[in-house]
């Protein structure tokens, strides 16, 4: 886990371990290891217990170690040894040790090791960090077959350093990472990137013409490097640049630096746009080169969307393999084209047209289902994807597209296999973790769903939709406070997200935030005015607010947009209710009814208009409706005895409340009811029992007081009526 070079005391160049003179300077170099000497099982700090040592460089060694205090843990130890040196260079070596485990004690990020502990120890010095189970660049290369790499795989692992190194450079001073190239990248076993051995990153100050040592590895060190100038972001765009070539090429930068051939020379896979961002970050002048990673990840993941669609340009037209031009691939750049102006219907169309002329082409049966997906058409991008499996069943992204097809079609355990066999393929997909977390949310597993969104995150920190899935399902689990925090997250990534701040929203007005989930939703309109589930949002604020007309426009609104809006049709029933417009929440209630026949709020809604206009019988009807739906309903009980006691039927009306009691003991409006039934049933001494135990749960209710005094009449009890009366007028009057 430590570099291989050996590192002149003179000028601080990287030179092979077998070199006798320094490349850049000619000074013999005399160099020999003092550190990796330790013997297996020897215990350091009184806790970490040494197995093997696992690397060898020229400043120190890497041991793996136990850590006996945390249930012997695996850790990785960096050892440095200070014997040897003259007092210069041990300050100096010291000063880069401790700024290595300061650096990492600071950073926070999936792609870099973390740091637990660092010491010194008889005339050593250790850092304690990650042990990753796994395998450098440079070992992978030494044992892999294939060369050059795949271009799938170098793009991936291309977008995770790009990631990590925007991370370091956007550090307050920026971090220099100044030494990447193949033995200081780790891979562990499910194909994640790590980035270590910080011995010689430094913070980049602004202001200073070069570097006072001239520090990296040959090859890959950018040419400002060798003391000319300044190192900076751009100096790792390079190294990066040269990584990239490397492995697309197979030809080691060591041998030649900074000569680099043309990549598709070397590999014909390599496209047109990807050659031109080598060449651009392998620029001698680095003002000329891509200003942030952020640039560089731009490109890379254009060119593997290009890559995913099947729609690759490359380098090369003499090889008649790789020329774009058949007929089915053309079609297949044109409806690429369209489906990025998402101008999707007619990108189906030349899609269809290109799976006509080449039933075939995997990748063409891939678009057309990624596309129809983009229109709503589940069910067509479902048998697209499948095609696509037939011809070819590693395709990744189609098993992805085929789990999330069958997400939307409901099919959620069809869609967990869908994700996990995409997972087989490539654990470390973050939207084949993050599908599998929709799927298990809508199974009702939502811890399992947490679970499988955190590793999406872990592998794609910058997946907006994973971050808004977590706080949708902290969100159903009342951890507002987390939820919040996602979907800030997603917001950081995509301010335009109007799903984001309408969900941001909810949580807030769930919470009693009504001011900040207000703003959320108002948001969301300006982004998309046509939203109606913000407008929906902004409705159930300003109701809560006893707005009521204000609540009733934002529902018109949503309604308007989408007819067939369920919920918003049955909140503007409650408004025209509580507005005492009786026969539009009428309208609104049959309105939501005939979109769905056994949604039980509006037949309850229902039920309650229809009984403030004395229509008792089509009361009963609508509030029988509800029990049958929901025999649950304490609210639908309550009111079906209402109906029963205007009727007069007074002994239907007390079964009714004791079934809404059963199931809610404690709801007052019930408790009241029954007392008045009770009482005209002369039934008295049950019903003052009702009405107390009304006042046990609602004491400064006048009303609860007054079914008191009655039944207490009703029972001679005179003195104590007067009592409860005298209450119930206090209460009346404000408690004075």
């Amino acid at each position: 886990m430590v570099t291989q070079e050996q590192f002149c005391e003179n000028c601080g160049a990287a030179n092979v371990p077998t070199a006798r003179f320094c490349q850049v300077c000619g000074i013999e170099l005399p160099f020999k290891h003092t550190t990796g000497k330790l013997p297996d099982n020897t215990m350091l700090k009184g806790r970490y217990q040494l197995e093997k040592r696992i690397g060898q460089g020229g400043m120190g060694a890497v041991y793996k170690a136990a850590d006996t205090l945390f249930d012997n843990r695996p850790v990785a130890i960096k050892e440095m040894s200070r014997a040897g040196l003259s007092p210069a260079l041990v300050t100096e070596a010291e000063e880069a040790f401790e700024r290595e485990a300061r650096l990492l004690a600071g950073l926070l990020h999936p792609n870099l090791p973390r740091i637990y502990d660092h010491f010194a120890e008889d005339e050593r010095s250790y850092l304690i960090m990650d042990f990753i189970k796994g395998q450098t660049i440079e070992e992978y290369l030494e044992k892999s077959a294939t060369r050059p790499l795949a271009l799938e795989q170098v793009l991936d692992w291309g977008e995770q350093l790009c990631d990590v190194l925007s991370y370091l450079h956007n550090q307050q001073p920026p971090i220099i990472f100044r030494d990447l190239k193949p033995s200081n990248v780790m891979i562990d076993e499910s194909g994640h990137i790590f980035l270590i051995d910080f011995g010689i990153a430094r913070i980049f100050k602004p202001g200073q013409s070069h570097d006072t040592v001239a520090l990296g590895s040959p090859g890959y060190a950018a040419p400002e490097q060798y003391g000319k100038s300044q190192s900076t972001p751009r100096s790792d765009i390079y190294s990066l640049g040269a990584l990239l070539h490397c492995l697309l090429t197979g030809d080691d930068p060591s041998e030649q630096p900074f000569f680099f051939r043309p990549a598709s020379q070397r590999n014909q896979a390599v496209p047109a746009e990807l050659e031109t961002l080598l060449g651009q970050m392998l620029e001698m002048d680095a003002e000329k080169r891509p200003a942030s990673a952020h640039d560089v990840v731009k490109v890379l993941r254009h060119v593997d969307q290009q890559r995913i669609s099947g729609i690759l340009s490359t380098t090369v037209t003499s090889n008649p393999v790789l020329r774009v031009a058949s007929k089915s691939q053309q079609q297949m750049q044109d409806a690429y084209k369209l489906y990025l102006q998402r101008r999707f219907e007619e990108a189906v169309s030349v899609y269809e047209r290109a799976v006509k002329t080449d039933g075939f082409n995997a990748q063409a049966w891939q678009g057309l289902g990624l596309t129809q997906a983009q229109r709503g058409e589940h069910s067509k991008a479902l048998a697209s994807f499948e095609r696509t499996l037939q011809l070819d069943p590693k395709l990744i992204t189609s098993w992805n597209g085929k789990g999330a097809a069958l997400n939307m079609l409901q099919r959620n355990q069809e869609a967990l296999v869908a994700f996990d066999q995409a997972l087989l393929l490539e654990p470390n997909n973050a939207l084949a973790w993050n599908g599998k977390g929709a799927a298990q949310h809508a199974l009702g597993q939502p811890t399992q769903a947490l679970s499988s969104f955190d590793l999406a995150l872990h592998f794609d920190t910058h997946l907006t939709q994973a971050w808004m899935n977590k706080g949708l399902v902290l969100r159903q689990l009342r951890r507002y406070d987390e939820a919040l925090y996602a979907f800030d997250q997603a917001l950081s990534q995509d301010r335009t997200s109007t799903e984001c701040w309408n969900n941001k929203g909810i949580t807030l007005y769930e919470m009693g935030q009504l001011q900040g989930a207000l703003q959320a939703h108002q948001q969301a309109t300006k982004l998309d005015p046509k939203y109606a589930l913000a407008w929906y949002g902004i409705g159930n604020v300003l109701y809560a607010q006893h707005k009521f007309n204000s609540a009733l426009d934002a529902y018109e609104r949503a309604t308007g947009i989408n007819p067939r809006y369920l919920r918003a049709w049955d909140r503007r029933g409650t408004v025209l209710g509580d507005l005492g417009r009786l026969p539009e929440a009428l309208n609104a209630y049959n309105k939501a009814l005939s979109i769905d026949p056994n949604f039980a709020p509006s037949w309850y809604g229902k039920g309650n208009v229809l009984s403030q206009l004395s229509q008792y019988e089509e009361a009963l009807d609508a509030y029988d409706r509800v029990t049958r739906l929901n025999p649950y309903s304490p609210l639908a009980w309550n009111g079906m005895g209402n109906v029963f006691s205007h009727l007069g039927d007074h002994a239907h009306a007390l079964d009714a409340y004791q079934q809404a009691l059963r199931i809610e003991p404690r709801m007052v409006s019930a408790l009241h009811n029954k007392s008045i039934v009770l009482r005209n049933l002369n039934r008295n001494e049950e019903a003052l029992a009702a009405a107390d135990e009304a006042i046990r749960w609602a004491p400064n209710d006048p009303d609860n007081w007054q079914r008191k005094a009655e039944a207490l009449r009703k029972l001679r009890r005179r003195r104590e009526a007067k009592d409860a009366e005298k209450e119930a007028q206090r209460l009346m009057n404000g408690g004075v």
